[in-house]
């Protein structure tokens, strides 16, 4: 695998291209940059010149981080990308996280099994109640 990682986030037309060959929808490129701007964190992935993958942290960067836009190009599946970020994003939060935070995530639907060999626990649990999400206003 030529793959190199940088702990950088992508560009915001790279990150809206990547969203959109994804199937994740479309982002205002300016949209793109605010969001990437308010990261804790990210990880890219890269081919050469090539975006194969990024991931990011957010969160309050104390208790509370989420890993967010784990996100591999189909050309780049199936080849431990996606491992490579959230092992590259782990490291990180696990280096700055205080003991009593908690590192969450949303999974998408059908991936909760690559994440629980992180340590991820599937919700609902006797503790914990589902995941929940609430569109933005359009």
């Amino acid at each position: 695998m030529a793959v190199e990682l940088f702990n950088q986030p992508p560009s915001a037309n790279e990150f809206a291209e990547l969203r959109a060959a994804c199937g994740w929808g479309s982002v205002d490129p300016v949209v793109a940059k605010r969001a990437l701007a308010a990261g804790l964190m990210g990880v890219v992935a890269r081919d050469g010149g090539r975006l194969a993958g990024f991931g990011r942290v957010v969160g309050d960067g104390v208790l509370y981080f989420y890993m967010q836009d784990i996100i591999v190009h189909p050309d780049f599946r199936g080849r431990g990308v996606g491992r490579l970020i959230v092992e590259a994003l782990l490291a990180e939060v696990l280096k700055q996280a205080p003991v009593g935070a908690t590192i969450g995530l949303m999974a998408a639907e059908g991936k909760e099994g690559f994440y629980e060999k992180f340590g991820f626990t599937r919700r609902p649990t006797n503790g914990l109640g589902a995941g929940m999400t609430r569109f933005p206003l359009k």
